[in-house]
């Protein structure tokens, strides 16, 4: 009924618990029952004013009873509180939840935009509140917190080095108050973005959200950025090529430091070059035989923004991996999985027709024969090797036929083989888990007429990546004492009976350049200089050094430019990014109008709950019921 709802209750309807009253009244009016008496026949006559008399003196004694009033009391207490009574008074915080998006993106950098955005968030603030920092994917910094928590949150936020996605951001917002509604605040400069137009996912998600957009900064000529950098093999280091872009008016005199940190610690500081950039322009420069370890190429011009004057390059220690390749004195040198291994600059590879005596200099070893099995000696060799942490990869042949093992090699490997199968027709191969080894390789177009059939042996400790249709793992890997075993079931050589055609994929020296990263640590430097807004899943809960500090995570956002170390491995983060450093943008047309002239209210009405002093009433109406009926002797 309107009636109701216009009362200070939020469960009015819980207010016909009063009714509770009118039994308790009927029941003291019925107690103690009458009984009989002989009185005079000349009573009869005043029979109508002794009525009234009754009835009176019952009505007067059921007020007079103070443990009638005290169960009345508790009666009325209870059915308030349960109607949920409130007061509405005026307070500086909403009751609705308020979700805001922090526009995190390089620009926001640019005279102080990040800093006046935190402070006018703190403005709209309510009860209970979400902060998002919205980068290249929307990151939740708080949920459901308080005003005080929230005010924390914003201070301690900062800007990053990506372009944001504020759609995305709008559509989190709009998906955390799918269900009790609320408000949203973006807080951006709306100069440049990926994904959807901003004002567009405000049309697409406004419905029954109070969605509010705050624009900051002014364009400015003041600012030199680097905009673009890459390295290039040469010799027997690399050299750095960069762009510098210059949005003033003016021609400039850009000058640059170079800052180098060994693997040891120890820092190298260049002398200061100048570098001439044109007006509202870009040049191209150059630094020769960039340093091992951790360089920072510097601007030290001030200007608007300082998160593009730094660019960042990581060059892991020269790493002169060693690798033994054990094959037919026949074939030798010729198999393409030796000539694939003897191209790799940073791997030294020696060739032989036996296995000697191992030493624990070699990074890994490759066992590839053909028909000569391996003699006990040998395998020996291989076992002690591997156990005291060396890698062997054992290469698909007729020498690992079960007829042709020895118990130790038989122990080494991750699979059990049982013997060998081939058809003419040839077969499929279905790739069982990704990883690096089997990232975009094209297994399956591999045809196979003959393979090692074999069974999984271990499936908790070995990995087993690539298969054929009967289930025989073809790749897989596992550990054998302090080392690990690989077995590559694609045997590699050549003729009328070849076993496949793998050799002839251009991802045959891929494999084997990614297999010797995975064992000797080698790498092509893009793995350790990645763009900013790069994403890595690490699988498991890991300690990794950012710009910002050290975390906790499982999945790393490289968003900051800087160094991060993660796993022990140093990789440079750059921004690289003229859209977000070119601060001549003007901000997006319309999104000043886009609030249609709302206005931030001083004050909210909020209603504050009291049922709780109702409870307490009750409560202590009970206890004093209690103590009434004690003294009575009742209880």
């Amino acid at each position: 009924m309107p009636l109701l709802e216009s009362l200070p209750f939020i469960y009015p309807w819980a207010l016909i618990g009063l009714l509770s009253v009118i039994p308790l009244i009927i029941l003291y009016m019925l107690l103690p029952k009458p009984f009989k008496m002989s009185v005079p026949s000349v009573m009869f006559l005043m029979k109508v004013e002794e009525s009234r008399d009754k009835i009176y003196s019952s009505l007067t004694k059921l007020v007079k009873d103070p443990l009638f009033l005290v169960q009345l009391l508790v009666l009325i207490m209870l059915a308030l509180a349960a109607a949920g009574p409130f007061i509405v008074s005026m307070d500086t915080y909403s009751e609705e939840h308020t979700v805001i998006i922090l526009d995190a993106s390089g620009s926001m950098q640019t005279n102080g935009r990040f800093d006046d955005a935190k402070k006018d968030a703190e403005k709209y603030l309510s009860r209970s509140n979400t902060i998002i920092s919205a980068e290249s994917i929307p990151v939740v910094l708080a949920e459901n917190v308080t005003a005080s928590k929230a005010k924390d949150v914003l201070r301690d936020a900062e800007a990053k080095s990506v372009t944001v996605d504020i759609g995305s951001a709008v559509a989190s917002a709009a998906n955390l108050l799918s269900s009790e509604g609320g408000s949203i605040v973006v807080l951006s400069d709306f100069t440049s973005w990926d994904g959807m137009n901003p004002l567009v996912a405000k049309n697409l998600v406004g419905g029954g959200l109070n969605i509010t957009y705050l624009a900051y900064g002014t364009p400015t000529d003041n600012n030199i950025a680097i905009v673009n950098g890459y390295l290039e093999k040469s010799g027997g280091g690399y050299d750095y090529h960069f762009m510098v872009r210059n949005y003033g008016k003016t021609t400039k005199s850009v000058s640059v430091e170079v800052l180098t940190t060994q693997s040891n610690g120890q820092k190298t500081n260049s002398s200061e070059v100048t570098l001439t950039v044109p007006a509202n322009d870009v040049a191209s420069f150059e630094f020769t035989q960039i340093s091992r370890g951790t360089t920072e190429i510097k601007i030290k011009n001030n200007d608007s923004l300082s998160g593009d004057n730094s660019a960042f390059i990581s060059l892991p220690e020269s790493k002169s991996a060693k690798a033994l390749y054990v094959s037919d004195a026949e074939s030798g040198k010729s198999l393409p999985g030796y000539i694939a291994l003897s191209l790799l600059p940073e791997l030294a590879v020696t060739s032989s027709s036996t296995v000697p005596a191992l030493s624990q200099d070699y990074n890994f070893v490759v066992v590839d024969l053909g028909n000569r099995s391996l003699t006990s000696a040998e395998a020996s060799a291989l076992a002690t090797y591997t156990q005291n942490g060396g890698n062997v990869v054992f290469v698909a042949g007729e020498y690992l036929d079960p007829k042709s093992q020895t118990i130790d090699i038989s122990k080494m490997l991750p699979v059990k083989i049982t013997g060998i199968h081939s058809d003419p027709i040839g077969y499929p191969l279905y790739v069982l888990s990704t990883n690096k080894l089997t990232d975009n390789m094209n297994y399956e177009d591999v045809f196979v007429r003959t393979y090692l059939k074999s069974e999984v042996r271990d499936t908790v400790n070995s990995s087993y990546l690539v298969a054929t249709p009967d289930g025989s793992p073809v790749i897989a890997y596992g550990p054998y004492g302090n080392g690990t075993v690989f077995f590559f079931g694609l045997n590699d050589h050549a003729g009328e009976n070849a076993w496949n055609n793998f050799a002839g994929f251009p991802e045959f020296p891929i494999f084997w350049v990614r297999l010797t990263e995975f064992f000797a640590g080698t790498g092509d430097v893009s793995e350790y200089n990645l763009p900013a807004g790069t994403v890595l899943a690490l699988g498991n809960e890991t300690s990794v050094v950012t710009p910002a500090g050290t975390i906790q995570t499982s999945k790393v956002i490289f968003d900051t430019a800087g160094i991060y170390v993660v796993n022990n491995k140093k990789i440079a983060v750059n921004m690289y990014n003229d859209k977000e450093s070119n601060t001549l943008l003007q901000k997006l047309s319309g999104v000043e109008s886009a609030n249609e002239g709302t206005q931030l209210p001083t004050l909210f009405e909020v209603k504050k709950e009291i049922f709780v002093i109702f409870v307490i009433l009750a409560s202590l109406f009970i206890l004093l019921e209690l103590y009434l009926l004690k003294k009575r002797g009742d209880i």
